[in-house]
């Protein structure tokens, strides 16, 4: 599955703290994960629930995909970071004469 990047900052905006690793969409609904404190973070019940799993795989839950928030964190910085040509002048050699047309 393939994101926007304005869905991967709704996701990464919607993690409910820090403590959040993985996103995922299943049949259930959209939920938070942590693996570190073996914890879902409902999004219709809004709060975390204990759990004693320590992969998303031994979590049972027919996700459609789940994917790690550093990920999108990543993913967000690159693009963030992407010069993009706003002005020619700035990305082209010195010695090339620009003609205005």
């Amino acid at each position: 599955m393939s994101l926007t990047i304005e869905e991967m900052r709704e996701i990464v905006d919607g993690a409910p703290d820090k403590t959040a690793d993985h996103y995922a969409i299943g049949d259930w609904g959209d939920a938070y994960f942590s693996l570190e404190f073996g914890s879902v973070w409902c999004a219709e019940e809004k709060d975390w629930f204990d759990s004693d799993y320590s992969t998303l795989e031994e979590l049972g839950c027919d996700y459609k995909f789940a994917i790690p928030l550093n990920n999108l964190r990543a993913a967000i910085a690159d693009h963030d970071r992407t010069d993009y040509v706003t002005d020619i002048r700035n990305h082209i050699a010195p010695t090339t004469k620009v003609i205005e047309g």
